[in-house]
């Protein structure tokens, strides 16, 4: 389950996402969605954009690291491209798959 805290950090998250990108799609899932979680457990969190390159990856890292140490939580994000999707073979990922049909919109 998804304490306060870590609400506010993904909201955090999500609105500096929408600031400052071209987020298409934003998923929580994994064991905070299944309520497995225990104390330890991070939030999987997947963001998808509409591109992306490797100086975005460093900034939304960097933001998340931010996030972590403020809220005292755990995020992981696993981040996608919509061109990526679309036009390669991630589209057939086995873990792409079970967060589509897993995850739930943030």
């Amino acid at each position: 389950m998804v304490s306060s805290s870590e609400k506010n950090a993904i909201k955090e998250l999500k609105e500096y996402l929408i600031d400052n990108y071209n987020l298409t799609d934003l998923r929580i899932f994994g064991s905070k969605v299944k309520e497995i979680d225990t104390s330890d457990s991070d939030i999987d969190i997947m963001v998808m954009l509409d591109n992306y390159d490797p100086s975005t990856e460093a900034k939304i890292d960097s933001k998340v690291f931010e996030i972590n140490l403020k809220y005292d939580c755990l995020i992981s994000v696993i981040l996608y491209s919509q061109e990526e999707i679309e036009k390669g073979p991630m589209s057939e990922s086995p873990l792409y798959k079970k967060i589509m049909k897993e995850g739930l919109p943030i």
